[in-house]
């Protein structure tokens, strides 16, 4: 890292250093290769009324990170939460503060619409994301399990 890390939203130029990010990712949690095409991408994730948020990191021009969230509403409390969908370092660019900042940016973008509280999941066997997550001082749901139903195509 040259030290010039900035962020930015997604653009649909970013496609290809994005799905390679998510490669890295699929490839670490021992998933599939991702199949977003260009179109789902743009649909998902670009621009204001995409139901998706991405926060990209960047060293000069080359995006070393991302976070991708969306914000829902709960009916019993009222209350705002963001959900974080993904969280991502280049495999190079790892220990240099990247995951750091860009958590702290999610954190101030959600602070700043209001909403009191992020939560995300993690892959069962991701140890490394788990002790990343624990040296921010998240802690783990104690209220809520993970459910999941299987819509086969």
């Amino acid at each position: 890292m040259n030290g010039k890390l900035h962020f930015r939203p997604a653009e649909a130029d970013d496609f290809d250093a994005v799905q390679d990010l998510s490669a890295q990712l699929a490839r670490h949690i021992e998933a599939p290769a991702p199949a977003l095409t260009r179109t789902q991408f743009a649909a998902r994730y670009i621009g204001p009324a995409a139901p998706m948020r991405l926060l990209l990191a960047a060293d000069g021009a080359r995006v070393t990170g991302l976070v991708a969230w969306t914000v829902t509403y709960e009916l019993y409390s009222g209350d705002a939460r963001a959900y974080i969908s993904d969280l991502v370092v280049a495999s190079d660019a790892r220990g240099r503060g990247t995951g750091h900042a860009l958590m702290a940016e999610v954190t101030a973008m959600a602070r700043a619409q209001g909403i009191a509280k992020l939560g995300w999941e993690v892959w069962y066997r991701n140890t490394s994301a788990m002790a990343f997550y624990d040296g921010l001082g998240a802690t783990r749901d104690r209220e809520a399990l993970p459910y999941v139903i299987e819509i086969p195509a």
